[in-house]
């Protein structure tokens, strides 16, 4: 049946665009069909889902991926996949409950487009001064790369979410990008530049355009350093939805839902007196808030974000031959996600810039790649996407004294763990090519891994592994491909 589709796909693209390029059909060739099956077997060892601590929960997921490549005249690529996973809630349905629901605990089966796109070369077949590609295609400029990173289109602004991983858990830090592509090659190739226009499909508001420029240079062999700028949701489809304007904050209930009116001091405020929350939109004279909201100006979606990165590979300057292609590699990448700064929330331009760090350690050919990563990121506020996909708020929740999410300014306490002892992250991932066509993964990490579903089917708001040096799990898979 994916066979039928893709060719069926590939076929309606060809006679819709074919004409164009190709002058008969000896110009239109079918690439082999590409297969692949992983096996993925493992387990949070220690972590959490929101609020809810876990303890040796399994993860596990089955998926097949089927992709069909057609190339017209030698200059057009026309690509289309298609797949499926097989995959549990998580965590699961709660042993001993009467009342567990049956989809918590039941196996489910998620059909889905792996790619659909088309990508065209101009020039020199060999070496094109211009690719342009446009549709449905993983999308990747930091190849160092493996879990942490690519903050450029795997992050979002305001507030400053960093993700990892999705129904794909070990990805390859790969972001699937729903949009077009131009890369122009300067200098023979040691120059590249990456003008994207991608849709925002993963963090609200979605459907939105974010105009993107990457740039990457090879001054030396064995040095790559690159940099781009995202004008994040700059384009938007929806303006109200975007930059809104809400009155109401905290966890007021209102028709408007969650409110985007700043957060400023209150002048009235008293330390002496007791603390008492804000009870209006207004400054309220009888109440003794520390914090209260400005009804005239509203936080945005919309920002700026600029990204860093650089490499270096010793081998190119002292020739191992003992090492693999890619042992002792080391890089980084930095990125400052919002240059702007707003009121309380984002006053700091340091709290919003994660760094990450790693290098490639050496296996002496044993393994094909044993990349080891941390990251340090310094924000005030939980790594939390509830407040935008639930209330469409562009910012973050906070944690009360007594270590629960909390949206009133008044109560944030930031000394909680979910806060305080989240600022480092790492990753281990490793990879072995068995035999031709089979390969073993590995990946050990305390990441922004967030699972689809837990007991109310609801996507996990927080990383399932959020506080550092305490929370991990680890994974591996079996992958069959052809």
């Amino acid at each position: 049946m994916y066979n039928s589709f893709l060719r069926l796909t590939l076929l309606a693209s060809c006679l819709a665009i074919g004409p164009i390029w190709a002058e008969d059909e000896s110009d239109v060739k079918a690439l082999p069909l590409s297969m692949v099956t992983q096996v993925d077997g493992g387990q949070l060892v220690k972590g959490q889902v929101n609020e809810d601590k876990y303890k040796q929960r399994p993860l596990q997921r089955t998926s097949v991926w089927i992709t069909q490549e057609l190339l017209i005249a030698e200059r057009l690529n026309v690509r289309a996949g298609v797949g499926g996973i097989f995959w549990y809630t998580f965590p699961g349905g709660k042993a001993g409950y009467s009342n567990v629901a049956p989809f918590t605990t039941g196996t489910k089966f998620g059909p889905g487009i792996t790619r659909a796109d088309m990508e065209y070369r101009f020039g020199d077949l060999k070496a094109p001064m211009f690719t342009v590609q446009a549709g449905f295609f993983p999308y990747k400029y930091n190849p160092d790369a493996k879990n942490l990173g690519e903050y450029l289109l795997r992050s979002s602004t305001y507030p400053g979410t960093l993700t990892t991983g999705g129904w794909n858990i070990m990805s390859e830090a790969t972001y699937m990008m729903q949009g077009a592509r131009l890369n122009m090659s300067l200098w023979g190739g040691k120059f590249q530049s990456e003008f994207l226009l991608p849709m925002e499909r993963d963090l609200p508001p979605n459907q939105d355009l974010s105009p993107t420029y990457i740039g990457t240079v090879y001054p030396v062999r064995g040095v790559e350093i690159g940099g781009g700028i995202a004008c994040n949701h700059c384009i938007a489809v929806n303006p109200s939805n975007t930059s809104p304007k809400r009155k109401y904050n905290g966890n007021t209930a209102s028709d408007d839902g969650n409110g985007s009116a700043y957060v400023i001091k209150n002048p009235k405020y008293n330390p002496a007196l007791d603390l008492a929350p804000i009870s209006d939109l207004e400054l309220n004279p009888n109440a003794n808030s520390k914090y209260m909201y400005d009804t005239t100006q509203f936080y945005t979606f919309q920002g700026v974000k600029l990204m860093g990165r650089a490499s270096v590979d010793p081998k190119a300057f002292f020739p191992m031959p003992m090492l693999g292609a890619n042992d002792l590699k080391v890089f980084g990448e930095i990125a400052l996600l919002g240059v702007k700064n707003y009121p309380f929330y984002y006053e700091n331009r340091a709290e919003r810039m994660p760094i990450m760090f790693g290098i490639n350690v050496p296996t002496f050919r044993v393994l094909d790649l044993l990349s080891f990563q941390m990251e340090y990121y310094n924000a005030r506020f939980v790594n939390s996407l509830e407040n935008a996909y639930r209330f469409q708020t562009p910012t973050p929740p906070g944690v009360d004294s007594t270590g629960h999410i909390q949206n009133d300014p008044n109560y944030f306490d930031n000394s909680a763990d979910l806060v305080a002892k989240d600022n480092w992250k790492w990753s281990v991932y490793a990879k072995k090519e068995l035999t031709t066509g089979i390969r073993l993964y590995a990946q050990v990490a305390n990441d922004h891994l967030r699972m689809p579903g837990n007991y109310d089917g609801v996507n996990s708001w927080i990383p399932l592994t959020d506080i550092q040096f305490r929370d991990w799990y680890y994974l591996v898979r079996f992958e069959l491909g052809i």
